[in-house]
């Protein structure tokens, strides 16, 4: 259960993740951030507890695209599985740009801002990230044990410096009661702005989840490190986002937007030990895109055996079992996003963006997944008083919350029309695949599972 763990910490990457998410969560709700990241904190461990529940009902490496198909409609199922291959793939660009950044951060200061030297750097870390991946699970754990140990050690010391710095007034911004008022905050559009962004920081505890079908317990195991995933995130998340946001100002934490930590760490820290503040970033970063690669071949695989994937996505190594083609797949991927990303004029806006989208994307299918659970778990609130309470009220809690947020946050302009684009967009997309598959190549996926499993409580 520690390697699943692990595997949901890496994944979300507190690290990594708040080295792209910081300015925009400080540029869209100022320094009330925190409150935010609150808020999602309770529909998200209710979220977690479906995924629990539904993966005690069934072990499978597809999770909620596999649910979803049984429950409800292999349509939604595939469009669920389709989201979350998306998000995996378009959050490893929010991942090796860091990477790259990050590198030379360390090694090549004066060349930071050259998109061809990012792009380089990227690439080779994701060359590398994916040769573990092929190579095995048990030494992708390995790595990930050794660097989210030194990353979160780190993350906190530095915290606690900023923390220190903030109380006695030595930060950009004086510590302020303000900040955490309606105003403060921008208001709705503020709120909801913080709001998708926290969900963006959050996702990715689910990643224990994927990696059921080779871990020991597997009814059991993934499920418990889902909600330990979710209760030490909000713990690091709250504390870090409170410390450091203040530490730079709003302008510069702008102008630093893909390697926001560093900057932080320049600013709290001495040399050298201002490079290890750049150092735990980066690594935390490799195991996170680590993570997501595995995620994503893991998905494929399971959609593939239902041949709405590519069949040889499950062509796996010999001797460690691992779908090395799917794999090599998702790292082209990867790659591609990555050359469009720094295509743009502006690194702070792709990453914003990016942060937005999967922020909004990740609602839709953590929505879907605890309504799943609250439909399949149905029968049994009857049972008992927990049964009702963590089969029906919490996840239904994060059914509302999704629901509230995708509404809210359209109303209130949080949501800009290319973060539309991306999310919406792609899912329209995700449902046009499955028309063609259905109708055109009439695969079985869409035919037998269709009333054929009507996912009753068991």
């Amino acid at each position: 259960m520690g390697d699943a763990i692990i595997m949901g910490l890496s994944s979300s990457g507190p690290a990594q993740t708040i080295a792209v998410s910081l300015a925009g969560l400080v540029a869209v709700s100022g320094y009330g951030g925190i409150i935010p990241i609150l808020i999602c904190f309770v529909p998200m461990l209710g979220i977690a507890v479906a995924y629990q529940r539904l993966n005690r009902w069934d072990q499978s490496s597809g999770a909620t695209y596999t649910w979803v198909a049984k429950v409800f409609h292999p349509y939604l199922g595939f469009l669920s599985g389709w989201m979350i291959l998306l998000y995996y793939t378009l959050g490893t660009t929010t991942l090796t740009i860091p990477a790259g950044v990050y590198t030379l951060q360390l090694f090549a200061p004066s060349q930071v801002d050259n998109h061809l030297a990012v792009f380089a750097l990227g690439a080779l870390w994701n060359l590398l990230v994916t040769a573990l991946a092929i190579a095995g699970l048990k030494i992708v754990a390995r790595f990930e044990w050794v660097i989210v140990v030194f990353e979160y050690v780190v993350l906190m010391l530095v915290a606690a410096v900023a923390g220190i710095a903030l109380l006695n007034g030595a930060t950009a911004a004086k510590f302020s009661w303000q900040w955490f008022s309606w105003t403060g905050m921008g208001q709705m559009k503020g709120l909801m702005g913080g709001i998708l962004i926290a969900c963006f920081m959050y996702s990715g505890w689910d990643a224990a989840i994927y990696v059921n079908e080779e871990t020991v317990d597997r009814a059991n195991n993934p499920g418990k490190a889902a909600l330990a995933s979710v209760v030490m995130l909000a713990l690091v998340y709250s504390l870090t986002t409170l410390a450091f946001q203040s530490v730079l100002s709003p302008a510069d934490l702008q102008s630093h937007a893909g390697n926001a930590l560093s900057a932080v760490g320049l600013k709290l820290l001495h040399p050298p030990w201002d490079s290890v503040m750049a150092l735990a970033v980066l690594t935390g970063t490799l195991a996170t895109l680590q993570s997501a690669v595995v995620s994503a071949t893991r998905m494929g695989v399971a959609m593939s055996r239902d041949r709405v994937m590519p069949q040889f996505f499950q062509r796996l190594t010999v001797k460690g079992a691992s779908p090395w083609a799917a794999t090599l797949t998702m790292s082209a991927l990867n790659l591609l996003l990555l050359a469009l990303a720094l295509g743009t004029a502006s690194i702070a806006s792709a990453l914003a963006n990016a942060a937005s989208s999967l922020g909004l994307i990740s609602l839709v299918f953590y929505g879907i997944t605890a309504a799943a659970a609250v439909w399949q778990q149905r029968r049994t609130f009857s049972d008992s008083l927990s049964n009702s309470l963590l089969g029906g009220v919490l996840p239904a809690v994060g059914v509302v919350f999704s629901i509230w947020v995708l509404i809210e946050s359209i109303h209130s302009g949080a949501v800009t029309d290319a973060v539309l684009c991306y999310g919406i967009g792609s899912i329209g997309i995700g449902a046009l695949v499955a028309l063609f598959l259905h109708r055109v190549k009439a695969v079985n996926f869409f035919v037998t599972e269709d009333n054929a499993r009507s996912g009753e409580a068991q």
